[in-house]
């Protein structure tokens, strides 16, 4: 509460007003949301309240990402939400060097912000692990796929144990995001906020 009020919170958006008791309750959701709607928080207020432990220094929570930026951007609204919980947020993207990554990922992070790209270079190096995920996280779904991210995000996933919450949000829910939602273990519900 007090890193929120830290960042001006006042009350919740309706993202986070529907999705929270959702995400609480342990359900697999798919969001229609548009960028500036509040999803972030819709994620990372979970993330810092009670998912992830921070006395586990395990990849507990991941959230894919289509770009560098949206990773570096969501990682550090991230940190601002759990500024008062002791947890470690690591962006992990291509066009950087890996040894900063690594260093991070070794050093207990706990939660990874990353492109599907980059992310599978550490899982191939042996430098992640997805093991402990309780949630994953499918930010901007829409561009990920238009970029064709699809087999990628596929593969991560498998990685991850299989009852693992999913939240997947994006901007449009075109016929590929179904498709992938019904590719998943779990039936995903649908939600639009403007």
């Amino acid at each position: 509460l007090q890193a929120l009020a830290d960042m001006g919170f006042v009350e919740p958006m309706e993202v986070q007003t529907v999705t929270l008791p959702l995400v609480r309750a342990g359900r697999d959701i798919m969001v229609q949301s548009r960028t500036g709607s509040g999803k972030t928080a819709a994620f990372g207020i979970p993330f810092a309240d009670w998912m992830v432990d921070a006395k586990q220094k395990s990849v507990q929570a991941i959230v894919l990402l289509p770009t560098r930026e949206l990773a570096l951007q969501v990682a550090a609204e991230i940190a601002r939400i759990c500024a008062q919980s002791g947890l470690s947020i690591v962006p992990v993207y291509g066009g950087a060097p890996m040894g900063r990554q690594i260093e991070q990922l070794r050093a207990g992070g706990q939660i990874v912000c990353g492109t599907p790209g980059r992310v599978l270079d550490h899982l191939r190096r042996g430098t992640l692990h997805l093991d402990q995920v309780k949630c994953a996280v499918l930010d901007e779904c829409d561009e990920m796929l238009s970029m064709g991210f699809q087999e990628d995000i596929e593969a991560i996933l498998e990685r991850t144990p299989p009852q693992r919450q999913t939240l997947l949000f994006s901007a449009t829910l075109p016929e590929g995001i179904q498709r992938l939602a019904r590719r998943s273990r779990h039936r995903l519900r649908q939600d639009a906020f403007e």
